[in-house]
């Protein structure tokens, strides 16, 4: 398999776990959503070059962040609905 296919795979995990992670123990959508998405981006800048071997240009750590808000605005619908049934 190709390691690019292979990276992403792994950020994707990660976005997903982080934005459960974040989502479980932040009360705010908002912040969640804005925890989770940092996370990937440092993870990401962290990451890569012990992966490939080069520092991370700016497009692919800005990729890494709108990949964590969009899987985290989507991991985070359940939990706010769970939210609002409880306080309605």
């Amino acid at each position: 398999m190709d390691r690019s296919l292979i990276l992403l795979g792994a950020v994707i995990i990660v976005s997903v776990a982080s934005a459960a992670i974040w989502h479980f123990f932040v009360k705010s959508y908002a912040w969640a959503i804005v925890g989770s998405s940092v996370t990937v981006g440092v993870i990401t800048y962290l990451a890569y070059p012990i992966v490939r071997g080069v520092v991370p240009n700016a497009l692919i750590v800005m990729n890494a962040f709108v990949l964590g808000v969009v899987i985290a605005l989507g991991v985070g619908i359940p939990f706010k609905r769970k939210r609002l049934r409880k306080a309605g």
